[in-house]
Protein backbone atom coordinates (compact mmCIF):
# COMPACT_ATOMS: atom_id res chain seq x y z
CA UNK A 1 0.00 0.00 0.00
CA UNK A 2 1.28 3.63 -1.18
CA UNK A 3 2.50 5.76 2.13
CA UNK A 4 -0.23 8.45 2.24
CA UNK A 5 0.09 12.35 2.23
CA UNK A 6 0.22 13.95 5.82
CA UNK A 7 -1.24 16.77 6.77
CA UNK A 8 -1.06 18.22 10.53
CA UNK A 9 -3.86 20.90 11.16
CA UNK A 10 -7.68 20.59 10.52
CA UNK A 11 -8.47 24.55 10.24
CA UNK A 12 -9.08 26.72 6.75
CA UNK A 13 -5.80 25.63 5.61
CA UNK A 14 -4.96 22.23 6.12
CA UNK A 15 -9.36 21.04 5.09
CA UNK A 16 -8.35 23.64 2.00
CA UNK A 17 -5.00 21.30 1.57
CA UNK A 18 -6.95 18.21 1.96
CA UNK A 19 -10.14 19.30 -0.54
CA UNK A 20 -7.73 20.56 -3.22
CA UNK A 21 -5.26 17.42 -3.63
CA UNK A 22 -8.83 15.32 -3.43
CA UNK A 23 -9.91 17.08 -6.18
CA UNK A 24 -7.00 16.29 -8.18
CA UNK A 25 -7.13 12.56 -7.38
CA UNK A 26 -4.72 12.76 -4.40
CA UNK A 27 -5.23 11.03 -0.70
CA UNK A 28 -4.37 12.40 2.60
CA UNK A 29 -4.88 11.58 5.95
CA UNK A 30 -5.55 14.24 7.91
CA UNK A 31 -4.05 14.52 11.72
CA UNK A 32 -6.24 16.98 14.30
CA UNK A 33 -5.61 17.69 17.69
CA UNK A 34 -9.05 18.33 18.24
CA UNK A 35 -11.93 15.91 18.64
CA UNK A 36 -13.75 18.09 16.25
CA UNK A 37 -13.24 19.74 13.48
CA UNK A 38 -13.63 23.56 14.86
CA UNK A 39 -12.70 27.03 14.66
CA UNK A 40 -11.44 29.42 17.85
CA UNK A 41 -13.23 32.65 17.24
CA UNK A 42 -15.98 34.81 15.53
CA UNK A 43 -15.98 36.41 12.50
CA UNK A 44 -13.40 36.51 9.48
CA UNK A 45 -13.76 38.01 5.80
CA UNK A 46 -13.69 36.51 2.57
CA UNK A 47 -11.97 38.38 -0.22
CA UNK A 48 -12.15 37.51 -3.90
CA UNK A 49 -9.15 35.94 -4.20
CA UNK A 50 -9.86 33.69 -1.41
CA UNK A 51 -13.27 32.80 -2.57
CA UNK A 52 -12.01 32.03 -6.02
CA UNK A 53 -10.17 29.02 -4.84
CA UNK A 54 -13.21 27.90 -2.42
CA UNK A 55 -15.39 28.04 -5.67
CA UNK A 56 -12.96 26.05 -7.31
CA UNK A 57 -13.63 23.42 -5.08
CA UNK A 58 -17.44 23.34 -5.45
CA UNK A 59 -18.27 25.67 -2.24
CA UNK A 60 -19.02 29.05 -3.33
CA UNK A 61 -22.88 28.44 -3.27
CA UNK A 62 -23.03 26.59 0.20
CA UNK A 63 -20.82 29.46 1.45
CA UNK A 64 -23.49 31.66 0.19
CA UNK A 65 -25.87 30.14 2.41
CA UNK A 66 -23.85 31.77 5.49
CA UNK A 67 -22.48 34.72 3.97
CA UNK A 68 -22.82 38.83 4.64
CA UNK A 69 -21.80 40.63 2.12
CA UNK A 70 -21.25 44.22 3.31
CA UNK A 71 -21.93 47.26 0.96
CA UNK A 72 -18.67 49.61 1.45
CA UNK A 73 -15.44 49.64 4.11
CA UNK A 74 -16.12 53.07 5.97
CA UNK A 75 -13.17 54.48 7.24
CA UNK A 76 -13.98 56.74 10.00
CA UNK A 77 -11.77 59.26 12.73
CA UNK A 78 -12.23 57.53 16.00
CA UNK A 79 -11.94 60.46 18.63
CA UNK A 80 -14.39 62.36 16.63
CA UNK A 81 -16.48 60.00 14.68
CA UNK A 82 -16.19 61.68 11.34
CA UNK A 83 -16.34 59.41 8.17
CA UNK A 84 -13.08 59.80 6.35
CA UNK A 85 -13.61 57.88 3.14
CA UNK A 86 -15.49 54.88 1.91
CA UNK A 87 -14.43 51.78 -0.19
CA UNK A 88 -17.17 50.16 -2.12
CA UNK A 89 -17.71 46.65 -1.51
CA UNK A 90 -21.22 44.58 -2.26
CA UNK A 91 -21.72 43.93 -6.30
CA UNK A 92 -18.84 47.14 -6.99
CA UNK A 93 -16.04 43.88 -6.06
CA UNK A 94 -18.12 41.11 -7.85
CA UNK A 95 -18.36 43.48 -11.15
CA UNK A 96 -14.65 44.38 -10.60
CA UNK A 97 -13.15 40.66 -9.76
CA UNK A 98 -15.33 38.19 -10.79
CA UNK A 99 -16.45 36.85 -7.10
CA UNK A 100 -17.66 38.44 -4.01
CA UNK A 101 -16.57 40.05 -0.82
CA UNK A 102 -18.44 38.67 1.94
CA UNK A 103 -18.28 38.09 5.66
CA UNK A 104 -19.10 34.65 7.54
CA UNK A 105 -18.55 33.28 11.21
CA UNK A 106 -15.62 31.02 11.42
CA UNK A 107 -17.71 28.41 12.55
CA UNK A 108 -19.49 28.34 9.33
CA UNK A 109 -16.63 28.59 6.99
CA UNK A 110 -14.89 25.46 9.15
CA UNK A 111 -18.30 23.49 8.75
CA UNK A 112 -18.59 24.02 5.29
CA UNK A 113 -15.29 22.76 4.54
CA UNK A 114 -15.38 19.98 7.28
CA UNK A 115 -18.28 18.54 5.63
CA UNK A 116 -16.94 18.30 2.36
CA UNK A 117 -13.79 16.53 3.49
CA UNK A 118 -15.91 13.73 4.96
CA UNK A 119 -17.62 13.38 1.92
CA UNK A 120 -14.46 13.07 0.41
CA UNK A 121 -13.81 9.87 0.06
CA UNK A 122 -9.88 10.77 -0.71
CA UNK A 123 -9.78 11.99 2.64
CA UNK A 124 -8.56 10.21 6.15
CA UNK A 125 -9.89 12.03 8.65
CA UNK A 126 -7.89 11.51 12.28
CA UNK A 127 -9.16 13.73 14.78
CA UNK A 128 -8.31 13.38 18.72
CA UNK A 129 -5.08 12.57 17.09
CA UNK A 130 -2.18 15.45 17.86
CA UNK A 131 1.46 14.94 16.15
CA UNK A 132 3.77 14.40 19.00
CA UNK A 133 6.87 14.50 16.31
CA UNK A 134 8.20 13.83 13.19
CA UNK A 135 11.32 13.06 11.35
CA UNK A 136 12.80 12.59 7.88
CA UNK A 137 13.47 9.05 7.05
CA UNK A 138 13.71 6.86 3.72
CA UNK A 139 12.88 9.52 1.26
CA UNK A 140 9.62 10.04 3.27
CA UNK A 141 8.57 11.49 6.95
CA UNK A 142 8.53 9.22 10.40
CA UNK A 143 5.10 10.47 11.38
CA UNK A 144 4.56 10.17 15.46
CA UNK A 145 1.17 10.82 16.53
CA UNK A 146 -1.11 10.10 19.62
CA UNK A 147 -2.37 6.53 18.90
CA UNK A 148 -0.24 5.09 16.30
CA UNK A 149 2.55 6.39 14.24
CA UNK A 150 2.27 7.31 10.13
CA UNK A 151 5.06 6.43 7.58
CA UNK A 152 4.63 9.15 5.28
CA UNK A 153 5.20 10.39 1.60
CA UNK A 154 5.48 13.75 2.81
CA UNK A 155 3.75 15.20 5.76
CA UNK A 156 2.66 19.31 5.18
CA UNK A 157 2.20 21.31 8.36
CA UNK A 158 -0.93 23.65 8.19
CA UNK A 159 -1.15 23.50 12.28
CA UNK A 160 -1.19 27.31 12.65
CA UNK A 161 1.37 29.66 14.63
CA UNK A 162 2.46 27.58 16.89
CA UNK A 163 3.16 24.99 14.74
CA UNK A 164 5.30 21.98 15.46
CA UNK A 165 5.97 21.02 12.35
CA UNK A 166 7.68 23.96 11.97
CA UNK A 167 9.86 24.51 15.08
CA UNK A 168 10.21 20.38 15.84
CA UNK A 169 10.52 19.16 12.09
CA UNK A 170 12.05 21.64 9.96
CA UNK A 171 13.63 23.27 13.10
CA UNK A 172 12.38 26.85 11.97
CA UNK A 173 11.60 30.40 13.38
CA UNK A 174 9.68 31.02 16.54
CA UNK A 175 6.78 32.99 16.50
CA UNK A 176 7.42 36.62 17.17
CA UNK A 177 5.50 39.13 19.10
CA UNK A 178 4.10 42.23 16.98
CA UNK A 179 3.07 44.53 19.92
CA UNK A 180 -0.21 44.44 19.54
CA UNK A 181 -3.43 42.48 21.09
CA UNK A 182 -6.62 41.72 19.24
CA UNK A 183 -9.67 42.11 21.84
CA UNK A 184 -12.85 39.99 20.11
CA UNK A 185 -16.50 39.67 20.94
CA UNK A 186 -19.57 39.58 19.29
CA UNK A 187 -23.18 41.40 20.41
CA UNK A 188 -26.32 41.08 18.92
CA UNK A 189 -27.24 43.61 15.77
CA UNK A 190 -30.01 45.63 17.68
CA UNK A 191 -27.01 47.16 19.08
CA UNK A 192 -25.55 48.85 15.99
CA UNK A 193 -26.43 51.78 13.88
CA UNK A 194 -28.15 51.10 10.62
CA UNK A 195 -25.41 51.26 8.39
CA UNK A 196 -22.80 49.24 10.61
CA UNK A 197 -25.86 46.38 9.56
CA UNK A 198 -24.62 47.14 6.01
CA UNK A 199 -21.00 47.84 5.91
CA UNK A 200 -17.95 47.32 7.74
CA UNK A 201 -16.53 49.74 9.85
CA UNK A 202 -12.76 50.68 10.90
CA UNK A 203 -12.29 53.29 13.52
CA UNK A 204 -9.14 54.56 13.31
CA UNK A 205 -8.06 55.83 16.59
CA UNK A 206 -4.27 56.96 17.82
CA UNK A 207 -2.55 53.65 18.98
CA UNK A 208 -5.89 51.61 18.54
CA UNK A 209 -8.85 51.08 15.89
CA UNK A 210 -12.13 49.03 15.89
CA UNK A 211 -13.33 46.80 13.21
CA UNK A 212 -16.58 45.58 12.90
CA UNK A 213 -18.70 43.54 10.67
CA UNK A 214 -22.63 41.69 10.39
CA UNK A 215 -21.97 37.93 10.85
CA UNK A 216 -24.19 34.68 11.47
CA UNK A 217 -26.86 35.72 9.14
CA UNK A 218 -27.27 39.72 10.19
CA UNK A 219 -27.76 37.84 13.95
CA UNK A 220 -24.54 39.19 15.25
CA UNK A 221 -21.97 41.82 15.33
CA UNK A 222 -18.42 40.93 15.40
CA UNK A 223 -16.01 43.59 16.96
CA UNK A 224 -12.17 43.32 16.83
CA UNK A 225 -10.51 46.07 18.66
CA UNK A 226 -6.74 46.18 18.40
CA UNK A 227 -4.39 48.01 20.54
CA UNK A 228 -0.52 48.38 22.04
CA UNK A 229 -0.02 45.65 24.49
CA UNK A 230 2.40 44.52 27.09
CA UNK A 231 1.40 40.75 26.53
CA UNK A 232 4.03 38.62 25.27
CA UNK A 233 3.51 36.37 22.02
CA UNK A 234 3.20 33.26 24.70
CA UNK A 235 0.42 34.46 26.43
CA UNK A 236 -2.57 32.66 25.89
CA UNK A 237 -5.99 32.96 24.06
CA UNK A 238 -7.64 33.95 27.44
CA UNK A 239 -10.88 36.05 28.16
CA UNK A 240 -11.08 39.72 29.39
CA UNK A 241 -12.81 41.73 31.20
CA UNK A 242 -15.39 44.55 29.36
CA UNK A 243 -14.00 46.50 32.10
CA UNK A 244 -10.20 46.46 30.84
CA UNK A 245 -11.31 46.81 26.73
CA UNK A 246 -13.45 50.19 27.67
CA UNK A 247 -10.41 51.75 29.71
CA UNK A 248 -8.28 51.23 26.59
CA UNK A 249 -10.41 52.04 24.12
CA UNK A 250 -11.77 55.35 26.27
CA UNK A 251 -11.44 57.98 23.86
CA UNK A 252 -13.41 56.58 20.62
CA UNK A 253 -16.59 58.63 20.17
CA UNK A 254 -20.28 57.02 20.35
CA UNK A 255 -21.50 54.95 18.26
CA UNK A 256 -18.34 52.68 18.71
CA UNK A 257 -17.71 53.41 22.59
CA UNK A 258 -21.35 52.05 22.75
CA UNK A 259 -20.43 49.22 20.76
CA UNK A 260 -17.80 48.43 22.93
CA UNK A 261 -19.57 49.00 26.49
CA UNK A 262 -22.28 46.20 24.96
CA UNK A 263 -19.81 43.45 25.33
CA UNK A 264 -19.64 42.22 28.48
CA UNK A 265 -16.79 40.01 27.42
CA UNK A 266 -13.41 40.08 25.45
CA UNK A 267 -11.33 37.12 23.89
CA UNK A 268 -7.68 38.64 24.40
CA UNK A 269 -5.83 37.28 20.98
CA UNK A 270 -1.79 38.67 21.54
CA UNK A 271 -0.71 39.25 17.53
CA UNK A 272 2.08 37.44 16.41
CA UNK A 273 4.17 36.84 13.19
CA UNK A 274 6.32 34.02 11.33
CA UNK A 275 8.91 35.27 9.29
CA UNK A 276 8.56 33.80 5.62
CA UNK A 277 11.57 31.85 5.26
CA UNK A 278 12.08 28.08 5.15
CA UNK A 279 8.62 26.57 4.46
CA UNK A 280 10.10 23.30 2.83
CA UNK A 281 12.96 20.36 3.49
CA UNK A 282 12.93 17.85 1.41
CA UNK A 283 9.45 15.76 1.94
CA UNK A 284 8.37 18.45 4.17
CA UNK A 285 6.92 21.51 3.46
CA UNK A 286 4.23 24.40 5.71
CA UNK A 287 1.30 26.28 4.64
CA UNK A 288 -0.49 29.00 6.46
CA UNK A 289 -0.13 30.67 9.77
CA UNK A 290 2.80 27.70 10.25
CA UNK A 291 4.86 29.32 7.34
CA UNK A 292 3.69 32.96 7.49
CA UNK A 293 1.46 34.22 10.05
CA UNK A 294 1.05 37.57 9.33
CA UNK A 295 -1.04 40.71 10.91
CA UNK A 296 -4.27 41.08 10.12
CA UNK A 297 -4.93 44.13 8.90
CA UNK A 298 -5.50 43.43 5.63
CA UNK A 299 -7.81 40.54 6.19
CA UNK A 300 -5.66 38.08 4.52
CA UNK A 301 -4.14 35.64 6.96
CA UNK A 302 -6.55 33.12 6.43
CA UNK A 303 -6.58 33.92 2.75
CA UNK A 304 -2.92 33.58 2.40
CA UNK A 305 -3.55 29.80 3.78
CA UNK A 306 -6.52 29.38 1.21
CA UNK A 307 -4.20 30.25 -1.95
CA UNK A 308 -1.48 28.31 -0.44
CA UNK A 309 -3.26 25.07 -0.55
CA UNK A 310 -4.77 25.90 -4.45
CA UNK A 311 -1.03 26.13 -5.32
CA UNK A 312 0.46 23.16 -3.42
CA UNK A 313 -1.94 20.76 -5.02
CA UNK A 314 -1.41 22.07 -8.39
CA UNK A 315 2.53 20.97 -7.87
CA UNK A 316 1.74 18.34 -6.38
CA UNK A 317 -0.46 16.88 -9.06
CA UNK A 318 2.06 18.42 -11.92
CA UNK A 319 5.11 17.12 -10.27
CA UNK A 320 5.38 13.25 -9.12
CA UNK A 321 8.54 13.78 -6.53
CA UNK A 322 7.08 15.48 -3.51
CA UNK A 323 10.44 17.03 -2.65
CA UNK A 324 10.38 18.74 -5.96
CA UNK A 325 6.46 19.67 -5.99
CA UNK A 326 7.11 21.38 -2.37
CA UNK A 327 10.20 23.41 -3.38
CA UNK A 328 8.10 24.82 -6.70
CA UNK A 329 5.52 25.69 -4.21
CA UNK A 330 7.31 27.70 -1.66
CA UNK A 331 9.59 29.57 -4.40
CA UNK A 332 5.61 30.26 -6.57
CA UNK A 333 4.37 31.36 -3.22
CA UNK A 334 7.13 33.19 -1.36
CA UNK A 335 7.10 36.53 -3.27
CA UNK A 336 3.35 36.97 -2.73
CA UNK A 337 3.09 36.29 0.61
CA UNK A 338 5.83 38.57 1.79
CA UNK A 339 4.03 40.97 -0.48
CA UNK A 340 1.20 40.86 1.39
CA UNK A 341 2.83 40.66 4.82
CA UNK A 342 4.25 44.41 4.35
CA UNK A 343 1.40 45.81 2.83
CA UNK A 344 -0.25 44.38 6.82
CA UNK A 345 2.61 45.79 8.63
CA UNK A 346 2.18 48.72 6.70
CA UNK A 347 -2.05 49.14 7.02
CA UNK A 348 -1.79 48.67 10.98
CA UNK A 349 1.11 51.29 10.90
CA UNK A 350 -1.51 53.65 9.14
CA UNK A 351 -4.60 52.74 11.01
CA UNK A 352 -2.48 53.55 14.76
CA UNK A 353 -1.07 56.67 13.66
CA UNK A 354 -1.26 59.66 16.04
CA UNK A 355 -0.22 63.21 16.14
CA UNK A 356 0.45 65.73 13.02
CA UNK A 357 0.88 62.15 10.63
CA UNK A 358 -2.64 61.13 12.03
CA UNK A 359 -4.01 64.64 10.82
CA UNK A 360 -2.49 64.16 7.44
CA UNK A 361 -4.08 60.41 6.61
CA UNK A 362 -7.16 61.72 8.12
CA UNK A 363 -6.87 64.12 5.36
CA UNK A 364 -5.44 62.37 2.61
CA UNK A 365 -8.28 59.56 3.29
CA UNK A 366 -10.94 62.65 2.52
CA UNK A 367 -9.50 63.53 -0.54
CA UNK A 368 -9.18 60.07 -2.01
CA UNK A 369 -11.74 58.73 -4.27
CA UNK A 370 -13.31 55.34 -3.62
CA UNK A 371 -13.03 53.80 -6.35
CA UNK A 372 -9.03 54.70 -6.20
CA UNK A 373 -8.86 53.22 -2.78
CA UNK A 374 -10.60 49.89 -4.18
CA UNK A 375 -7.90 49.90 -7.18
CA UNK A 376 -5.21 49.61 -4.61
CA UNK A 377 -6.52 46.25 -4.08
CA UNK A 378 -6.17 45.08 -7.26
CA UNK A 379 -3.37 43.47 -6.79
CA UNK A 380 -4.70 41.35 -3.96
CA UNK A 381 -7.93 40.81 -4.78
CA UNK A 382 -7.54 39.93 -8.30
CA UNK A 383 -5.15 36.81 -7.68
CA UNK A 384 -6.70 33.32 -9.05
CA UNK A 385 -5.62 29.76 -8.13
CA UNK A 386 -4.19 27.66 -10.77
CA UNK A 387 -6.42 25.49 -13.93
Amino acid sequence: MARPIVIAGGGIGGLTAALALARRGIRTTLIEDSPVLSEVGAGIQVTPNAYAVLDSLGLGSVLAAYATVPEAVRLVAAETGRTLATVPLGATVRERFGFPYFVVHRADLISVLASAAEAETKIELRLGNPLIDAHIKDGGVFVETLHAPIEAAALIGADGIWSKVRTRVLRGAHAEYSGRIAFRATIPLEHAADWMRRETGAWLGSNAHLVHYPIAGGRLLNLIAVAQTERSAEDSIAPTPGEEVIRRFADFADPAASLIRAADVWTGWPLATVPATAWTEGPVALLGDAAHAMVPFMAQGAAMAIEDAAVLAAKMATIPDAPAAFAAYAAERRHRVRAVARASRSTGQIYHLTGLSKIARDTVLAATPPGRLLARLDWIYGWRPPA
